[in-house]
């Protein structure tokens, strides 16, 4: 009994909400709008072009301006008016002042800043290619949760449809017990069904307003004061069976964003290995600074200016580059094991995702005779016990015929249109 009050609960504050009605395509194209996982993939882009303009940074010469003010004591020393007189001391404060300038700029570094530039631009790629694979996962989790949706809406439907029939079974045995044709106990059978109906009813509401909920948060629905509705009519499937499998793996291989991602991951570990080797090489930069001091005793000194060159090599750096060279290599063989890994598992994929869609088309197509079947069942048990021939117990099992063959008609449309979003999913196709 609790569970049946906190379902009746979440079902009214959920239809308390502005319902909004939207095509399967429509709840798509605004998960891709809005939800928060597209924004975050487009962040992480854009913070791999700052990392490559970072990399880019010491190729740029750099300037640095300083100013400082010091105020303090001097020693006492024979000041220069009389000589017999000392000047200075603790209570007597002095002050300096200095401005300078400084300019830096690396002219070569024998390609180490061009390897790692590389390595970002290839990083950069790798993170770009990762959007339309969160466009994808977006996409097939919208379609899912859309799905189901309507599955359950449909299943409300049924529910519905099994109540009436039932409280039209409870009357006429009503009538019939009055009427001292049947015997009582018919209408107790006939209320318990009737009770059940309803109960199997609320459940299927509640299951309903999960699965909008589910769909709520696939889309990144944030707007509390509206909801998402479906369109009760499934998606048009498709009319043939998809492809052999040999095809629909070299088709996935080519649109897969995955592959494309790991295969410019892959680069950017080789380029990782490079500029890691790049890290002991010479580097030639030029200096330029000025500096200007004056002070308390006098405020006349001409600025200093001063510029070089520097040449400079790290003979030995302790191992830390042989260290970075070799976590870079196995950066490489992770990257290519990952990839290999996805050539399995997508040839799987595939495979499970084509059976499904087979399967699931032959089951309906017996559904859909199990239905028509069972409803000509009902028919004639309905026929039967107006004419007073037949009984509570083959009315009961004609109308638990027909609930569970429209039940499993349900399920097998709804697994057949959940196959074919596994197998675009797959093939990497929107």
């Amino acid at each position: 009994m609790r569970v049946v009050i906190v379902s009746a609960f979440f079902v009214a504050s959920v239809a308390s909400a502005q319902p909004t009605r939207l095509s399967m395509q429509q709840a798509v194209d605004v998960a891709l709008k809005q939800h928060p996982s597209v924004r975050q993939s487009r962040a992480a882009v854009e913070a791999a072009e700052g990392r490559i303009d970072l990399a880019k940074t010491p190729l740029h010469p750099t300037v640095t301006v300083s100013a400082s003010v010091t105020a303090g004591s001097s020693r006492p020393m024979p000041c220069e008016a009389d000589m017999t007189m000392t000047c200075g001391g603790f209570f007597d404060p002095t002050a300096s002042t200095g401005l300078g300038a400084v300019a830096n700029w690396r002219i070569w570094d024998f390609g180490a800043t061009k390897a790692r530039v590389r390595e970002a631009e290839l990083n950069a790629s790798a993170i770009a290619a990762s959007v339309d694979t969160t466009t994808l996962d977006i996409r097939r989790n919208v379609e899912v949760a859309y799905l189901e949706a309507v599955a359950r809406q449909r299943l409300v439907a049924v529910s519905q449809a099994t109540v009436q029939s039932e409280e039209v079974h409870l009357d006429q045995a009503k009538k019939f017990v009055a009427a001292q044709a049947k015997d009582p106990i018919e209408v107790v059978q006939a209320q318990a069904r009737a009770a059940n109906a309803r109960s199997t009813l609320a459940q299927a509401k509640s299951g309903e307003a999960v699965a909008l909920a589910n769909l709520r948060g696939a889309i990144g629905w944030a707007d509390a004061s509206t909801a998402p509705a479906v369109d009760p009519q499934w998606p048009v499937p498709a009319e043939n069976d998809p492809p052999e499998l040999a095809a629909l793996v070299e088709d996935a291989r080519k649109h897969r964003p995955e592959i494309v991602q790991l295969d410019r991951e892959i680069l950017a570990a080789q380029a990782s290995v490079t500029s890691a080797k790049a890290d002991r090489l010479p580097v030639l930069s030029a200096t330029a600074q000025t500096q200007w001091s004056p002070g308390t005793e006098d405020w006349r000194p001409q600025p200093s200016w001063s510029a070089g060159l520097t040449l400079s090599w790290m003979l030995w750096d302790g191992g830390k580059s042989r260290a970075n060279v070799r976590i870079a290599q196995a950066g490489v063989m992770s990257a290519i094991a990952e990839r290999d890994a996805l050539l399995v598992a997508l040839t799987t994929g595939l495979e499970s995702a084509r059976a499904e869609i087979i399967a699931n088309r032959a089951a309906v197509e017996a559904s859909r005779e199990a239905v028509t079947a069972a409803q000509a069942q009902l028919k004639l048990a309905e026929a039967r016990y107006k004419q007073g021939l037949g009984s509570q117990i083959e009315l009961a099992d004609a109308q638990t015929a027909v609930t569970t063959a429209e039940g499993n008609l349900i399920q097998a449309e709804w697994q057949l249109a959940t196959a074919w979003t596994s197998l675009r999913r797959a093939l990497g196709t929107r």
